[in-house]
């Protein structure tokens, strides 16, 4: 009996060995790693997974999938939780599930597209327990995520995403590959979490956030947006000043090392 993919949970099935064995090769060769899948749907993914690591932990918000992944795969290294992934103490998840501190966790997920950028933000808060994390989107979001300074797509994700990792567009994945077929393609992306930068501002959150109100107007200014935010043009100008940045140029000009050294000045 064929699975009804359900709209309200972003459900994309796919089935395809090859792409399956292609994207978990993006997790690399180390077998000993605790495995998260978010979003297993029908296992097909999952299945794989558990014969090639050590633990693999999948959560699933649709109950319909539970007795079809406990059916599928009844190997002793897979551990079910039927939740969603928002309301998930990932941390406490990984301490409970690791066997050492040691132990590489990475994440994989064929990503609800609804709710695409809040999981990205959920796993940049795990940036210091994380060694990968492979994810599937829409192209699109995709793009802008792994885009660089300069780019027409370059924006706050841009930044956040490489504040914490080593970022890689993997390959595009046709939408044709997926049932129901969707509007658009995805696309597989990794992060490689390389926590470098964290230890040069003094609140990671903050300074997203900083980053954020920044590309608030893109069309504007580095200046006109930090007047906005400090609401005190004077003083936008000053920072600037501090840190030796071109007042006219706009947020997607403008590296990541230099919203560094801005938001350090700005939050002194």
């Amino acid at each position: 009996m064929e699975i009804q993919a359900k709209k309200k949970f972003g459900q994309n099935f796919i089935s395809d060995e090859n792409l399956i064995n292609k994207i978990i090769a993006t997790l690399g060769n180390n077998q000993d790693q605790l495995i998260i899948e978010i979003g297993p749907g029908t296992g097909a993914l999952t299945k794989k997974l558990v014969e090639k690591f050590s633990k693999v932990i999948a959560i699933e918000i649709d109950s319909d999938m539970e007795p079809i992944l406990k059916n599928k795969i009844q190997n002793d290294n897979f551990i079910f939780f039927l939740s969603d992934v928002l309301e998930v103490d990932f941390e406490e998840l990984i301490k409970s599930y690791r066997t050492s501190p040691q132990q590489k966790v990475s994440i994989i997920s064929n990503m609800p597209y609804y709710i695409t950028s809040e999981i990205l933000f959920k796993t940049f808060k795990l940036h210091s327990y994380l060694e990968k994390a492979v994810f599937m989107m829409q192209k699109e979001v995709a793009v802008r995520v792994c885009a660089n300074k300069g780019e027409n797509n370059y924006n706050n994700l841009s930044i956040a995403a490489e504040f914490f990792a080593d970022k890689k567009y993997e390959f595009t994945v046709s939408k044709g590959m997926f049932r129901p077929i969707p509007k658009v393609d995805s696309a597989i992306i990794s992060l490689t979490f390389k926590n470098e930068k964290n230890d040069l501002v003094k609140d990671n959150e903050k300074f997203i956030a900083f980053v954020r109100k920044l590309f608030n107007n893109k069309r504007k200014t580095i200046l006109n947006n930090l007047s906005m935010l400090t609401n005190d043009k004077e003083q936008a100008n000053k920072l600037l000043d501090e840190v030796m940045l071109n007042k006219n140029l706009r947020p997607e000009a403008i590296g990541i090392d230099d919203f560094i050294k801005l938001y350090n000045a700005y939050s002194k």
